[in-house]
């Protein structure tokens, strides 16, 4: 892979939507950052006066060998329980764009920002919002998270499939559907998760990624790079491919045509619903828009709890608890692969997950059937909930496979589920024969 030095920065508002012009400034939100410069009295906000908030602290222990507490009072309290900005908290923020610094290795001057939403999935959402218009054609990394395809769906647009394997997303497939697009408007979007991908489990080469960059670049779309399995990655450290943020300004002498997603849900809290934008300025800005009109901001509670607790560990703190929470993941992935090693051979195929919370199982069923219908058979009568491929599926179409979470089932009831689960295969077989 050569490397190449930055010959521009790509200009994403040549992508923008209709729709997304649509948005005006918020009228109150777009002067909020004013009201910190020196001397200003703002009239502006309808924000409610902290002494009527009941609490007088929040504090948090931690699960660490010092019993540490993290404590928010008076001023820190008042600004998590009071309006904050769209985009998030300043300090946050900053805070992320450093982690991305030292992670991914970009530079200051890359025209790139940050911004915090309520949850990566809305940040997602927002972020097709901006690159499409309703019915506009969107390239999918099959099989596909079905919570992104549900909106997607509902929008109504076009889901392009494109397959993956054992290796991510594959970029053969990818350029044989862009060769072969009939019309003149390709897609503007392909959405993909690259580590641990939901549902196989399966990460991405930097190979097949240094492909798929060329490809946009040649075809002109952006890249949805939804990471929330980046931190529970269990490959050796110099094993694992760099982020397409990372990497496109190396594999194409450009920034800009990346949005990464990345996500606290996995590694500190899903309730506490936190999610980071990391992109080319013009993108982010829009985000922060439609954020303004809608929801008016992220949380502000929880972002203070998340900067006081990032704070207190440091970006290297931080790193070292998700390296053990990857530790704990990769621990039950491989008590999950004995048993089915052990019950599911000859019901069952799979590849070992290389990162994040699932199992993808071909199930080895007879001719004409498949994961849904003998779910819907047999499923809740054995005592096993599974969700079936077609969910999975972006054109609904029949599927012999089940993702299989295995982040919270003790070792003895992974066990069990894999006994059940061959049952399952064992009836339908039954069943075919008594046909």
């Amino acid at each position: 892979m050569g490397s190449n030095a930055i010959n521009h920065t790509v200009d994403p508002t040549t992508l923008f939507s209709k729709r997304v012009q649509q948005y005006e400034p918020g009228a109150i939100r777009s002067l909020l950052p004013l009201e910190v410069l020196p001397g200003m009295i703002s009239l502006v906000a309808g924000k409610p006066n902290p002494e009527t908030f009941p609490f007088s602290d929040i504090s948090i222990s931690l699960k660490d060998s010092n019993g540490h507490r993290i404590v928010l009072e008076e001023g820190r309290l008042s600004e998590a329980l009071q309006y904050g900005l769209p985009g998030g908290n300043a300090e946050l923020i900053k805070w992320f764009e450093e982690l991305q610094r030292r992670v991914h290795g970009i530079g200051d001057h890359q025209g790139w920002a940050c911004c915090i939403g309520n949850g990566s999935q809305e940040l997602i959402h927002r972020a097709f919002q901006v690159f499409a218009d309703l019915g506009d054609p969107v390239l999918i990394e099959t099989p596909a998270y079905p919570g992104v395809v549900g909106f997607l769906r509902a929008d109504g647009h076009q889901l392009i499939e494109v397959q993956s394997d054992a290796e991510g997303l594959n970029p053969v497939d990818l350029e044989r559907v862009l060769f072969a697009w009939p019309g003149k408007r390709r897609p503007r979007v392909l959405y993909t998760i690259p580590t641990g991908s939901n549902p196989t489990g399966q990460s991405c080469t930097e190979i097949r990624k240094a492909q798929i960059l060329r490809l946009a670049k040649q075809f002109n779309f952006m890249i949805f790079e939804d990471d929330a399995y980046s931190f529970l990655n269990f490959e050796e450290s110099l094993n694992r491919a760099r982020s397409y943020l990372s990497l496109e300004t190396e594999v194409n002498g450009e920034t800009g045509r990346v949005l990464r997603f990345d996500s606290l849900s996995k590694i500190v809290s899903a309730g506490m619903r936190l999610g980071i934008l990391t992109g080319p300025l013009p993108a982010v800005q829009k985000v922060v828009r439609l954020t303004e009109n809608i929801n008016l901001q992220p949380s502000s509670t929880t972002q203070m709890l998340a900067l006081t607790l990032l704070n207190h560990w440091g970006h290297t703190g931080f790193l070292e608890h998700c390296d053990r929470a990857a530790t704990f993941y990769c621990q039950r992935r491989n008590a999950f692969a004995a048993a089915a090693e052990r019950h599911l051979q000859g019901r069952a195929t799979w590849e070992i997950p290389s990162a994040g919370m699932f199992f993808w199982l071909t199930l080895l069923l007879p001719p004409g059937q498949d994961s849904f219908e003998i779910l819907s058979r047999q499923g809740k009568k054995n005592g096993i909930l599974a969700i079936p491929g077609v969910a999975f599926l972006p054109n609904q179409r029949s599927s012999c496979q089940l993702r299989v979470s295995y982040s919270l089932l003790p070792e003895e009831q992974m066990v069990e589920a894999c006994q059940r689960i061959a049952k399952l295969v064992d009836n339908a077989w039954r069943f075919e024969i008594l046909m």
